[in-house]
């Protein structure tokens, strides 16, 4: 494995390091630079110390539209927690995320999902246009 701080190929196993399910990861030390890294480095999952599994589901669970306190109570993880792994996964969006193909066409689907900021408001009034019509 090629070392991410000097790209140097002089690297070696140095230990393994075991999540709270069980999970070991790799860990390696570089020869040339003398730093450590684990095998999670470079991708969205690295310096989380939660299985990957539990992330993963974490997030699923967001994307269906579960609060973020009530998708907290049902990991047994805290609500800060899993917003710092969304902010950690859309900051690093581009490396998990490819390019659209050149020349190409896209097609971009979506759905809604609501979050509460700030106050909670009562929904806006919308008149109707068929209002006037008896």
């Amino acid at each position: 494995m090629k070392c991410p701080h000097c790209q140097s190929q002089k690297t070696i196993k140095n230990g393994k390091h075991h999540h709270q399910d069980g999970k070991a990861m790799q860990n390696y030390l570089c020869k040339g630079c003398g730093k450590r890294y684990s095998e999670r480095i470079g991708t969205p999952m690295s310096r989380l110390r939660t299985p990957a599994s539990v992330v993963s589901l974490a997030l699923k669970m967001r994307s269906e539209g579960m609060g973020i306190r009530a998708s907290g109570r049902v990991l047994e993880k805290s609500h800060v927690s899993i917003m710092r792994w969304e902010q950690k996964l859309a900051t690093q969006s581009q490396q998990w995320s490819p390019d659209a193909p050149a020349g190409g066409d896209i097609t971009v689907e979506g759905d809604e999902v609501y979050t509460r900021v700030g106050e909670n408001l009562p929904p806006l009034r919308v008149k109707r246009m068929d209002s006037d019509i008896h």
